[in-house]
């Protein structure tokens, strides 16, 4: 039986011409010339298509909307809106919220409205036996599902085995509003896309947005919208089998979404009614508490609870009285909704992973045993691993290759947070007394060899981002202490009860230790660690003059920047800065030394005696008065020579 649509037109000469074009396609079509008689028409036999002028007599088509939005809380047909005039936005959005699945401007090609209606009768909806139940997302994540889901006015999802992996954009706006939100299309371009009747490839193949832009785009709005699902607790209609899959796919994981959710929604928890019932139980990890723990990343706080959990210990032993108990709580929610945690009323046994499991990485931070001093260098384990290390080129690193693991961008973001505030013995696990060379090298790698390039390539754009980040920092941890002067400076630094207390939290404490690891990597020609370092001091106390004036010169004297004038012209501007805050003889020195490279010797001299003026005993600019004078009686000397030659 061919679909049957349902044509809203007041312009009969629009109307005949499109009632003609759908039933030479194969469709049944019943025309209807205002908003009364298509409510009565839809009241009789519903259509598997409604496309609706806004502007109909005696009942306009948003109050046909609103209507029916009434009286069916689920509409079981998709609508396409056609309007002669761009509202905007904002009433685009108002329509998708009353149902509207496609909004199609006038005037449009017979080729544009053969694709909407297409499109729209792609995704209608199956109709729902009245005893069925809805689908929810985390349903068809634990029944492992592949189909389609839609739900309210969110774009249709699809799932393959229980993962979301791609949403349709067919006619639609969302995602190109989405887009034109972050500034990444134009308003011009949006429309084009929307009345194309194109997939989201359109932005790559037309030129407006490379392939890996277009599939972080598109993670980023498939992500926000399933969490907005989880949020809202909605559910849905759910499709099983084939699916009109969009390219680019997207990877996301439900555990992870879904415990960002319920971290949203902590505030809505009732404790004394989850306390009440599960208060005097014992809870106890499931067999599928191993399958799904390493799919998500959980805080400090979160992973601490769970430690406590081990069929022995009641939940009231567990979360604490006497706080707030709403995060603790919402917690336990999502282990028990996940099926990873099960609760008794006696003392229970624990389940075992019913597979080989490597390591768990939600577990509480372990302390690295010491191990005997030896001293070995950085360039000595650089030899020791060059069978089995290639580099990471952002980092200038060495990462050793190991086989896949599961939940390695879980992995990266635990890493990131759990070296927040950490000073650096700690993010190897150690600590001034028990440290040794061997516990650092061992410590090192254990926490590096993950990060090969092949892994990289497994992550998104801004998880790549933080992975270098942590690679920098254990790169400049393991420097510091690698190095006998540069670990001397940061003992004494950690130490030092005019700074702070404690070493990690303090960032005036934290910029002091980068800059001073930053002086002795710049002493040493380590040009890119002396950068790394004195940028982390610089961002850390941006208003320090004598880091400002430590970055600029390291910048200056890198390699890597040689032939770059952005680089130049930055380091100048960071003088410039350094002098704005405070006369600073070590900015003027520098100042001297990049005119003395650029000939301009009048004005180093100039500067070399300012910072004199204010430190005489400043080394550098005494060595550069010094080759201006040597450069004079040189210069003097050759023209005594031509004088009396």
């Amino acid at each position: 039986m061919p679909p049957r649509i349902l044509l809203a037109e007041d312009n009969d000469n629009l109307s005949g011409m499109l009632h003609k074009f759908l039933v030479s396609q194969g469709y049944e079509v019943a025309s209807v010339g205002n908003g009364r008689a298509a409510l009565q028409s839809i009241v009789a036999s519903p259509p598997d298509l409604l496309l609706l002028d806004l502007r109909l007599p005696e009942m306009s088509g948003v109050e046909l909307l609103q209507t029916l939005r009434r009286e069916h809380a689920m509409l079981q047909f998709p609508i396409v809106v056609m309007s002669g005039v761009y509202r905007g936005e904002k009433c685009v959005e108002g329509a998708r919220k009353l149902g509207v699945s496609h909004y199609l401007e006038k005037p449009f090609s017979p080729q544009q409205f053969y694709q909407i209606v297409r499109s729209a009768l792609a995704m209608e909806q199956p109709k729902q036996d009245a005893a069925a139940h809805p689908f929810s997302i985390i349903r068809i994540f634990e029944e492992l599902r592949s189909g389609t889901f839609i739900t309210g006015h969110h774009p249709p999802i699809c799932f393959i085995k229980g993962e979301p992996v791609s949403f349709v954009t067919r006619g639609r706006t969302e995602f190109a509003s989405f887009l034109a939100g972050q500034g990444k299309i134009s308003r011009e371009e949006m429309e084009q896309f929307t009345t194309s009747g194109a997939e989201r490839l359109y932005f790559t193949q037309t030129g407006i947005m490379a392939f890996d832009d277009l599939a972080e785009e598109s993670r980023l709005y498939l992500t926000r919208e399933v969490l907005d699902i989880l949020e809202s607790e909605a559910t849905g209609t759910f499709t099983d089998g084939s699916m009109d899959v969009e390219l680019p796919l997207v990877s996301l994981s439900v555990p992870r979404l879904f415990y960002d959710a319920v971290k949203v929604r902590a505030s809505q928890v009732n404790p004394p009614v989850f306390m009440a019932r599960f208060g005097r139980q014992y809870p106890a990890r499931t067999a599928g508490f191993y399958r799904l723990i390493n799919l998500t990343t959980m805080s400090e706080v979160d992973i601490e609870l769970l430690d406590r959990v081990d069929g022995r210990t009641p939940l009231k032993r567990i979360i604490p009285e006497g706080v707030d108990q709403r995060e603790s709580v919402a917690f336990f929610n999502y282990l028990l909704t996940l099926g990873m945690i099960g609760f008794a009323p006696e003392p229970t046994a624990e389940a075992c992973p019913e597979f080989p499991q490597k390591q768990i990485f939600n577990r509480p931070i372990e302390t690295a045993a010491a191990a005997s001093d030896e001293a070995v260098d950085f360039d000595d384990l650089v030899q020791e691993v060059s069978d089995s290390v290639i580099l990471v080129p952002e980092e200038r690193m060495g990462a050793p290759l190991s086989a896949a693991e599961i939940g390695f961008e879980q992995s990266v973001l635990r890493d990131h947070a759990f070296i927040e505030e950490k000073n650096y013995y700690e993010l190897f696990d150690l600590s001034p007394s028990t440290f040794s060379f061997n516990a650092l090298k061992d410590a090192y790698f254990s926490k590096t060899r993950l990060y090969s390039p092949e892994r990289f390539m497994e992550l998104s754009g801004s998880t790549q981002i933080i992975a270098q980040e942590i690679l920098s920092t254990y790169s400049n941890a393991y420097n510091t202490l690698s190095n006998v002067v540069a670990k001397e400076r940061y003992d004494e630094l950690l130490n030092a009860d005019r700074i702070g207390l404690g070493g990690n939290k303090d960032d005036r404490l934290q910029a002091e230790i980068q800059f001073q690891s930053g002086s002795v990597f710049l002493e040493m020609g380590e040009y890119d660690n002396a950068e790394k370092a004195l940028q982390d001091a610089y961002t850390l106390e941006p208003d320090n003059a004598l880091h400002c004036a430590y970055l600029a010169w390291t910048i200056y004297k890198n390699p890597a920047n040689r032939n770059s004038r952005t680089a130049h012209d930055k380091a100048l501007n960071l003088l410039g800065k350094a002098l704005t805050i405070e006369r600073c003889p070590e900015a003027f020195t520098f100042r001297g030394l990049m005119l003395l490279d650029e000939g301009r010797d009048g004005l180093a001299e100039g500067e070399f005696q300012k910072a004199l003026k204010l430190n005489p005993r400043d080394l550098n600019a005494r060595k550069g008065l010094q080759q201006i004078i040597d450069k004079r009686e040189s210069e003097k000397k050759g023209i005594f020579r031509k004088l009396f030659k």
